[in-house]
């Protein structure tokens, strides 16, 4: 049974991904809805793309420098690669396709990555800490298909965002802002919600509010450079939560799923791919189940789909707050100077715990 707060957020997905304007989009949504609420079943709905990791900043809560040093030297996604890997996806029933990185305005194909995903009826969407984007750039990404570009912003203080985001990232942030504007490219922010600092996040939240701004919320987890931070408390958690429900433009990526309620996508909805083709749950959970190089991305989905964790339903990010995730699956590996880690060289997933995912052949 589909529940009416399951339909306000659907709604709520369908306004800020514009769903609506594709019928391939809602083709594949409401059969991921029908496979999750009567077939119980996991669908693939979103994909991230780290076509780089290359980046011109250094932030300290950074989650991907340590597949910086896994890349080198590896082969890497061509776009006839991409353009295969957007067919067998869709077919798959993902909808959407986050690009990410390191920062994804320095991979040298990047309008006519958006370009491919935009042909194979996919809505991009691209997070950038925004340093080197000029309007020629920006243009020709909307062009391409770009449907919404994000930017990192930690505080609506200049001086406060720039001490970890680098000098001047504020002025360049609010000028890129009004260039995408100026396009009609729709914008918006993408807060890291820091342990202690909610309240500043939430300041971003509503200026978005106010200014007619997307926002997309993020969270620490103690992964890459971030592994000595703390994660946000369970009140700061159910602080988090609440301002959901007021802010009809803001949404985190485990704020809708196809089942009914809250639930981290990772593994189940939403996976990532590296330039190299490994398939995570996320950047901040770095366990690969796989390489597109070496197997079929339907083989891949059917094995993070017998992972015992990600059989589970957990109601928020789950490497950020699942206490049991955090101290059994990715402590242990945190610390690893080369992301991501093979699901078979992981300590805890082995044949003795792990019999269903090991079957997948």
């Amino acid at each position: 049974m589909v529940y009416p707060k399951s339909f306000a957020k659907l709604f709520k997905v369908i306004k800020n991904y514009e769903i609506s304007a594709s019928p391939h989009a809602i083709f594949r949504t409401l059969k991921g809805l029908v496979r999750a609420r009567i077939l119980k079943k996991n669908t693939l709905r979103a994909i991230e793309l780290y076509p780089t990791f290359a980046c011109q900043a250094n932030c300290p809560m950074c989650s991907v420098a340590p597949y910086k040093e896994k890349a080198r030297g590896r082969k890497q996604l061509s776009l006839e690669d991409y353009d295969s890997l957007a067919r067998k996806a869709g077919r798959l029933g993902a909808t959407t396709i986050i690009i990410l990185g390191g920062e994804p305005t320095l991979y040298n194909d990047i309008v006519p990555l958006v370009s491919i995903f935009k042909k194979h009826h996919y809505f991009i969407h691209m997070v950038s800490n925004g340093l080197q984007l000029e309007e020629k750039l920006l243009r020709s990404l909307k062009e391409a298909g770009l449907a919404s570009m994000f930017f990192s912003l930690e505080s609506l203080d200049a001086a406060e965002n720039d001490k970890l985001r680098g000098r001047g990232h504020h002025r360049k942030t609010m000028e890129n802002i009004s260039a995408c504007q100026q396009i009609s490219l729709e914008v918006g922010l993408a807060p890291i919600f820091f342990p202690g600092k909610v309240n500043q996040a939430l300041e971003i939240i509503d200026y978005c509010h106010e200014k007619g701004l997307r926002a997309s919320g993020g969270q620490i987890s103690k992964i890459g450079k971030a592994i000595d931070m703390p994660v946000l408390s369970e009140e700061e958690i159910e602080q988090v939560r609440k301002s959901l429900d007021q802010y009809p433009n803001f949404v985190f990526d485990w704020s809708f799923s196809y089942f009914p309620g809250i639930a981290c996508p990772a593994g189940r909805e939403k996976i990532g791919i590296t330039l190299n083709g490994d398939v995570i749950p996320c950047s901040y959970n770095p366990i690969s189940f796989g390489n597109v190089f070496e197997e079929g991305l339907s083989l891949i989905l059917k094995r993070m789909g017998a992972f015992s964790q990600f059989k589970k339903k957990y109601e928020g990010c789950m490497c950020s707050e699942d206490k049991f995730y955090i101290e059994t699956y990715q402590s242990c590996i945190a610390n690893s100077t080369s992301y991501p880690v093979m699901y078979s060289e992981h300590p805890r997933i082995n044949h003795t715990e792990e019999p269903e995912l090991y079957s997948v052949k």
